[in-house]
């Protein structure tokens, strides 16, 4: 954007005399204020989001570090599941075999209570010579220490895979509460991710807003510029209106926003109002506040759509945000006429008709003249 076309937006469109330069160059220096409020929004809103973004793919890092870490204790616990039930079943089938020999044992125990010692003697004593007495007296203690030995030997293995298992179920349990602990720090990041992104969206919103309000700016500067152009000379400076102002719309006096300083609703900033907000419905009719002839009808950027009417001796007036243009460039308008109807178009957030009075191009306000 060139030092001519901020010097040119937003000004009246009159040719600009030499005394009328103060009063460009305090509308330049508020123009330029308001762009570099949008350039310093725009670019701070970059870099907003770029330190989001790099948030957000921190934080995708480590929930994906989660889940990998889930799923590696959802293997382990599987595992341990699986060893559990063997070492189950090995317990059952030990058990019984315990049971088995205990049996056994309980058989012998009994016979040899029944009998004394009379059937170990009668074994013995039944041997032919002295070396089958030896050999019946050597089974006879190995079967005693075979049983001994073989219910010792399933007791400890009972034991031991007693203690197996509880160190399993113990190792089963440290992993379900790991695998709880990575759930809820996977839910936390999950929350966390949630509401970066949903800042983030907000910040690319405020970003494309910026952006936007700055190609405004320019559209309507190029737009401003080329219009002032074409109009310079046009007008002789002779009176054309009455020089008194009637209210542009009839039945409709609220004022929703005054002339002067306000933070602007679109652009997010303090900037000069240069007329005045009156509150309207969509269609009620717009009148011409004095008599005088139409240099512009049609878009005229963030004003949407406007009439501009030069009513002589460096007074005009402007009509913002209409819905409907009645008259055309060049017609001659009488005050009070209906010229447009109320609408909602340009930078507007709803239905009112902004009204600007300018003398020699400087916007002043037009309660003043009302």
């Amino acid at each position: 954007m060139t030092f001519i076309s901020l010097t040119l937006l937003l000004t009246m469109i009159m040719p600009v005399q030499a005394d009328q330069l103060s009063d460009q160059e305090e509308l330049l220096r508020d123009l330029l204020s308001q762009l570099n409020q949008q350039q310093a929004k725009l670019n701070q809103a970059a870099s907003t989001e770029k330190s989001i973004m790099g948030q957000v793919k921190n934080i995708e890092s480590e929930a994906q570090k989660a889940e990998k870490e889930i799923k590696r204790l959802e293997d382990n616990i599987e595992y341990l599941e699986k060893n559990i039930d063997v070492t189950e079943k090995q317990m059952k089938f030990q058990q019984q075999e315990l049971q088995k020999q205990s049996d056994l044992l309980s058989e012998r125990l009994v016979m040899i209570y029944e009998q004394g010692e009379r059937s170990y003697l009668e074994i013995l004593l039944g041997a032919d010579d002295l070396k089958d007495f030896i050999v019946r007296y050597d089974m006879l203690k190995t079967i005693i220490s075979q049983d001994r030995d073989l219910i010792y030997s399933i007791s400890a293995k009972k034991k031991e895979l007693d203690n197996r298992l509880a160190d399993l179920e113990v190792q089963k349990k440290e992993l379900e509460v790991s695998q709880a602990n990575k759930a809820v720090q996977q839910a936390a990041l999950a929350a966390q991710l949630k509401d970066k992104k949903s800042v983030l969206n907000s910040v690319q919103e405020d970003k494309e807003q910026y952006a936007r309000a700055i190609a405004e700016l320019e559209q309507a500067s190029a737009e401003a510029e080329a219009l002032i152009r074409r109009l310079q000379g046009k007008s002789n400076g002779s009176r054309i209106g009455t020089g008194t102002y009637t209210w542009p719309t009839p039945g409709y006096g609220n004022i929703t926003s005054p002339y002067g300083m306000r933070f602007h609703p679109i652009l997010k900033a303090r900037k000069l109002h240069t007329g005045i907000d009156i509150g309207a419905p969509m269609g009620a009719k717009i009148i011409a506040a004095d008599g005088g002839t139409v240099i512009y009808s049609g878009w005229l950027g963030a004003y949407g759509n406007a009439i501009i009417i030069d009513h002589g001796a460096g007074m005009s007036t402007l009509y913002g945000h209409e819905s409907q243009l009645l008259v055309r460039e060049g017609d001659t308008v009488a005050k009070g006429q209906i010229i447009g109807r109320v609408g909602s178009t340009g930078w507007s957030t709803g239905a009112h008709l902004h009204f600007e009075i300018r003398r020699n191009g400087t916007p002043v306000n037009p309660s003043a003249y009302l």
